[in-house]
Parts: C-alpha cells; sequence; structure tokens
C-alpha cells in the first residue's frame, strides 16, 4: 500500500516534532512535512497534496490566511484530504466552526495529544478499506 504524506501545521517547532515522532512510527505514514504558518502550509499543501493535515488554530499568517481555520477552509474547498484539528483554544465555537468547515477530527492539544495517532491511522484504514 502506497504511504500516506501528512502535513503538520504548528508555529511551536517543538510541537510539530513530537508529532512528527509519534507518527513516523506508524506504518503507511511518510514523508511528514511541516509548516510553521498558515502561508507555509497552504504552500505546502498545493505542492504535494498531502492525504492527511493536521492544524493548529491559533497561528501566524497573512493575506486571506490569518489561522488554522483558515486553511482547514482553503484545503477542504481545493482537495479531498482528511484534517486533524489539534489546539489549544479548544472551545465549543470553534469545534462548530471547524466541523462546519470539514474536520474530520477536532483534539484539544493539553488533554487529548495522544489521540492524533489513532485518528491517523483510523484515517488510514478508512481510506485503504475504500480502495
Amino acid at each position: 500500500m502506497k504511504r500516506m504524506t501528512v502535513l503538520i501545521m504548528d508555529d511551536a517547532v517543538l510541537v510539530r516534532k513530537l508529532i512528527a515522532d509519534l507518527l513516523s512510527e506508524l506504518e503507511y505514514i511518510g514523508p511528514i512535512l511541516e509548516a510553521g504558518d498558515a502561508n507555509s502550509a497552504v504552500e505546502l499543501f498545493s505542492k504535494h497534496k498531502p492525504e492527511i493535515v493536521i492544524l493548529d488554530i491559533k497561528v501566524p499568517g497573512s493575506g486571506g490566511l490569518k489561522n488554522g481555520i483558515d486553511v482547514l477552509k482553503a484545503v477542504k474547498k481545493s482537495y479531498s484530504t482528511h484534517v486533524i484539528m489539534l489546539t489549544n483554544h479548544a472551545n465549543h465555537k470553534y469545534l462548530s466552526e471547524c466541523k462546519q468547515a470539514g474536520a474530520d477530527f477536532f483534539f484539544d492539544k493539553s488533554t487529548e495529544f495522544d489521540k492524533v495517532p489513532d485518528a491517523v491511522l483510523e484515517i488510514v484504514h478508512r481510506t485503504t478499506s475504500l480502495h
């Protein structure tokens, strides 16, 4: 089976590295791309078309890309991909907005970080069972 490309967008390098380390141990995952801001994330997304995107909400951005929700909307509008939102701002307003924009998962970074690898595996299994 083909390996799935993952894009991680978080302005904290340590968080990106931690997620990348967790995911690099999973079967069928790789390469793993990293972006520290909204604009870089969309550029990488456009170039590589990753199957899975992990986004933080509060990240630097400019132009029409002010945060992770803008990236979510851009990604979902242009390409069929799976999106996991991972944020410290896990309130009902953001949850609702992200789900409405097409997020597949929404996790609180402070209490649900460990759920990300399972969500990625669920996406892998869902995707591979369709083929």
